[in-house]
Parts: C-alpha cells; structure tokens; sequence
C-alpha cells in the first residue's frame, strides 16, 4: 500500500495542476467549452480526484486512531465523490451540449434536482479540500508531517478563490504540502523490498523521518465574463 499511496500523493496534485494548464490553453483561443479541451481539462480533474481517495487513506493512517481520524477521513472521501460527480457531470453536459447556453441548461437541470445543489455545488466540494486541510494539520500535530505542510496547503486551497487561473500553481502547492508524506510512503515501501545486508540482521535501506503534513476547484466562479460559471444557476466547474 505505501507505493502506491506515494504514487497517489504525487499525482493527484499534479493531475490538478495540469488540469490549471489545459484550461488556461482553452481559454486561450476565447472559446472554451464544449470541446476537446474542456473534456481533457476536467477528465484531468476528476483523475486527479480520484487519486485523492487513496492519498487520503494514506493521511489517515499516519493519525492515531480515533474518532478525529474517522470522521476527518469520511468527511473528506464525502466531498471528494461530490467533486467526482461535479466533474463527471460537466464532461456529460459537454458531450451532450452543442454550446456554453446547452451546456447551462444542462446543469441547471441537474442542479434543480432536490438535494444536488447542496451536496455536489454549494457543500460537498468544500467539505473535501477542508477535510484534507484537517488532516494535514493533524498529522502534523502527530510529528508525521513538517509543521508548514498545512500552511502551504492552505495557500493552495485559496489560490483559486482569488483568481482561477492560479489553478497551476495551487495543485502544485497541493504537491509541495502532500511531498513529506509522499517521500515517507516511497521510502518505507523501497525498505520493505530491499534485500538484507548480511550478518547485519537489518535492512539494507536507511530509515527516513519524515519532519516534526477541487472555496474549490469545482465550486464553478469564473474570473472571466466569456465562461461558463457554476452558479447557481448555471452549474458548471470552470
């Protein structure tokens, strides 16, 4: 499990950060969405998504047991599938849509339905990057993580709100706060593997101490009067 929660750790933030660039490059030529580059940036995004749930399974873990680390860990997997489902559904609306006003209708439609706007828009996306926040600064409080992973977290998580074009340089940040754990979980798989050195009785690996450790991605506010924004109404991650 350690190899791959290391594999999660890395690329999950960076399939985010290229799910920055591809939007960028859309928007580049003024027409983005429906359209080949709106369905890889999001296909992108959810990826990315999805690669969190074993990241956070992995977060969780470095916590005590207890009802912080339950409820924090099912609190985050919660808004990560309301992210997944946001995403998912914008890449249907697309497919679906011939223009950005089919595309708004789409999701209005969806977003009208009891209980939607709640949990896929307003709340649920909210709840995964929060949650993720909590975990880094409870594994921090453990001595699993250094204490500035949750701080460039943070800086991570509201670089979006102050311009979406930032998106790059947040799941980059996401990176940089998640890397400490990420090192660890690759450095106690390679230990794991590694043949032992003889008549030492131990590994032939070095032990490696890790340090005293997608408002959203998906919450759908545009900086730019020529895209489709998620309202509500209309619904639509950026």
């Amino acid at each position: 499990m350690k190899k791959p929660a290391a594999i999660a750790l890395i690329a999950a933030p960076l399939l985010l950060a290229a799910y920055g660039l591809v939007r960028l490059v859309g928007k580049s030529d003024g027409v983005y969405g429906p359209g080949l580059d709106w369905q890889a940036a999001h296909l992108l995004a959810l990826a990315g998504v999805i690669l969190f749930v074993p990241a956070v399974l992995h977060l969780g873990s470095l916590l005590p047991r207890g009802p912080w680390r339950s409820g924090t860990v099912a609190v985050t997997l919660i808004g990560a599938v309301a992210s997944m489902v946001q995403f998912g559904a914008d890449i249907v609306f697309a497919l679906r849509a011939d223009d950005k006003a089919g595309m708004q209708a789409l999701s209005g439609e969806f977003g009208d339905i009891p209980g939607v706007d709640l949990v896929v828009y307003q709340v649920g996306p909210q709840l995964f990057f929060v949650g993720l926040l909590v975990l880094t600064i409870l594994a921090a409080r453990a001595r699993r993580l250094p204490w500035w992973s949750p701080v460039v977290l943070l800086v991570g998580i509201v670089a979006p709100p102050v311009s979406l074009d930032l998106l790059p340089l947040s799941g980059l940040l996401i990176l940089a706060a998640l890397w400490p754990a990420a090192r660890a979980a690759a450095s106690t798989a390679a230990q794991g593997t590694a043949p032992r050195g003889r008549g030492d009785g131990g590994s032939a690996g070095t032990h490696v101490a890790v340090g005293l450790r997608p408002a959203s991605f998906g919450n759908g506010v545009t900086d730019s009067d020529d895209e489709v924004y998620a309202g509500p109404p209309p619904r639509i991650t950026p």
